[in-house]
C-alpha cells in the first residue's frame, strides 16, 4: 500500500472514496467536492485506488485537500474504506462512491443534522439518477423481516414523495455521513463482505449498538450506479448478494428471532433462487451460497461479537426490522402496479401487509 499527498491535521470530515479505475468518474466526484459550501479547512479526501496501474488511476497533481491511497489489487469496498479511515483522523466519515456528485449544501447539511443530534450514528441524503435527475435513486435503504434488502424509491419519478427526514435503517454507501466513533465501535466495515449490502450490514450493526440513522431529503447528490461492473445483474452482484444476504442474516439475527422468521428468511430466499434463475445466473447463486456455507465458522464468530456488544434486546430488534420493512411495503405499493417488484409482490402476497413498526 503506497499512501500519496501530504498529511493531513486533523478535520472535521474525512471522505473516503474507494476506487476501481473510472479516473474520469473520481475527478468529477472531486469537482463536486471542491464545489461544497462547508470551507475546505473542515474536511480533506482520501481516494483509495484498487488495483492501481497508472493508466487507471486519477493523475498528478491531486487537487488541494485531496491524499491518495495505492492498492497493488482490487480489496473490495468494505477493506478500501477500512485503508482509507485508519488513515484519516476526524470527527465525522463520508463514505463516498466515485461515480457520485454532490451538490454544494450536501456536506453541510448532514454535518449540521449530526451535530444537534449526537444520537445518530449516520445520516444520508436524497439520491437521484446521474443519466436523468428526475428520477430517484435512492431515499435510504429498508430490509425485509425475511433478509432481502431494498432502496426505497429507487427509480421513481421524484415527484416530492421523498421530501420529509425521517428515521431509516440504513444509507446507501454511495454517500452516507458517519460518526467516527462508532465506526470504531463496530472496527469499520466487514471486509469479508467485500462488496454489496456491506452498508446495511454496518447500519444493522450500529443499530444493535442502540444509535439511529436518518434520512436528510436537503442533502442531494447524483448517482450513476453499477459504474464498475456496468450491469445490476451482473453474475458477480448475484454471487455477492446471494453470499452477503445470508452472511447479514447469520451474523445479525439473534436464534430466537432466527426461529420466529424462519419462514419468511426461507421464503424470501426461495424467491431470490428464482431471480437468479431467471435471469440465467444460477452457477453464480450456487458460488454464493457455498462460499457462505464455507464462512459459516467465521460468521458464528462475529455474530457471538455483535451478541455480546449489543445494547437491545430481541424485541427491539424485530421493532427495528418491522419498522424497515414497513417503510418498504409503503414504497411498494405506492408505485404503479406494472413497477411493482415481483418478488416483492410475492413476499408481501404471503405474508401481508406488515403489523406497525414506528421507531422515533
Amino acid at each position: 500500500m503506497v499512501v500519496d499527498g501530504m498529511e493531513q491535521r486533523s478535520k472535521l470530515v474525512s471522505i473516503i472514496i474507494p476506487a476501481l479505475h473510472r479516473p474520469d468518474l473520481t475527478a468529477r466526484c472531486l469537482q463536486s467536492l471542491a464545489q461544497q459550501t462547508i470551507s475546505t479547512d473542515d474536511y480533506h479526501v482520501i481516494v483509495v485506488e484498487n488495483d492501481a496501474r497508472p493508466d487507471s488511476i486519477l493523475k498528478d497533481p491531486l487537487p488541494p485537500n485531496v491524499r491518495r491511497i495505492l492498492l497493488e489489487k482490487n480489496y473490495g469496498t468494505t477493506a478500501s474504506i477500512n485503508f482509507g479511515v485508519a488513515e484519516s483522523s476526524s470527527k465525522y466519515v463520508l463514505l463516498l462512491n466515485n461515480d457520485a456528485e454532490l451538490q454544494p449544501q450536501f456536506l453541510a447539511t448532514l454535518v449540521s443534522v449530526m451535530e444537534a443530534e449526537p444520537n445518530f450514528a449516520f445520516t444520508t441524503g436524497k439520491l437521484l439518477r446521474a443519466s436523468d435527475t428526475t428520477r430517484m435513486d435512492g431515499a435510504g435503504d429498508a430490509l425485509l423481516l425475511g433478509g432481502g434488502a431494498y432502496r426505497l424509491g429507487h427509480t421513481d419519478l421524484d415527484t416530492g414523495q421523498f421530501e420529509k427526514r425521517r428515521w431509516v435503517l440504513s444509507g446507501c454507501g454511495a454517500a452516507t455521513l458517519f460518526r467516527r466513533s462508532v465506526l470504531d465501535e463496530t472496527q469499520g466495515l466487514d471486509e469479508d463482505f467485500f462488496a454489496y449490502l456491506d452498508d446495511i450490514e454496518l447500519a444493522v450493526y450500529v443499530h444493535q449498538l442502540g444509535y439511529k440513522g436518518c434520512y436528510v431529503p436537503e442533502a442531494v447528490a447524483y448517482h450513476v450506479g453499477s459504474a464498475t461492473l456496468g450491469n445490476p445483474i451482473h453474475p458477480k452482484v448475484v454471487e455477492l448478494v446471494t453470499r452477503n444476504q445470508l452472511f447479514l442474516i447469520c451474523r445479525h439475527y439473534p436464534g430466537a428471532v432466527v426461529a420466529i422468521l424462519l419462514p419468511r428468511i426461507l421464503l424470501f430466499q426461495a424467491l431470490w433462487f428464482g431471480f437468479a434463475v431467471r435471469h440465467h445466473h444460477f452457477p453464480a447463486y450456487v458460488r454464493g451460497v457455498l462460499s457462505a456455507i464455507k464462512s459459516m465458522g467465521r460468521s458464528l464468530r462475529k455474530r457471538t461479537q455483535v451478541m455480546q456488544q449489543r445494547r437491545i434486546d430481541n424485541r427491539g430488534f424485530l421493532k427495528l426490522l418491522r419498522a424497515s420493512e414497513k417503510q418498504l411495503f409503503e414504497w411498494h405499493i405506492s408505485r404503479p402496479r406494472g413497477s411493482r417488484s415481483h418478488l416483492l409482490n410475492a413476499y408481501f402476497w404471503i405474508f401481508g401487509a406488515p403489523s406497525d413498526g414506528n421507531v422515533s
